[in-house]
């Protein structure tokens, strides 16, 4: 048999991490990577950057609503309470 030189064995190395994380194994798939045999910790995915945009848009729609009704209802129940507009 002829003796292995370097770069084979990092090619063997290489194929034999890419099958095992494509197998699943965790314990291998990232050994190389942090350097201990346990896996990366998940991250939590970030919530979509139009939440907070479409939260806010829904609320000033809804305090514009209240805001709406109860003018409304003042002037129909107790008349030049309010202003006149016009």
């Amino acid at each position: 048999m002829s003796p292995v030189s370097t770069s084979d064995e990092s090619e063997r190395r290489v194929a034999e991490a890419l099958r095992a994380r494509a197998a699943g194994a965790p314990g291998l798939a990232n050994a190389g990577v942090l350097g201990q045999g346990t896996a990366r910790p998940q991250r939590r995915p970030a919530p979509p950057a139009g939440t907070s945009a479409r939260t806010a848009l829904l609320i000033a729609l809804l305090g514009g609503a209240v805001l709406g009704c109860a003018l409304a209802l003042v002037s129909l129940l107790a008349p030049g309470v309010l202003a006149a507009l016009g």
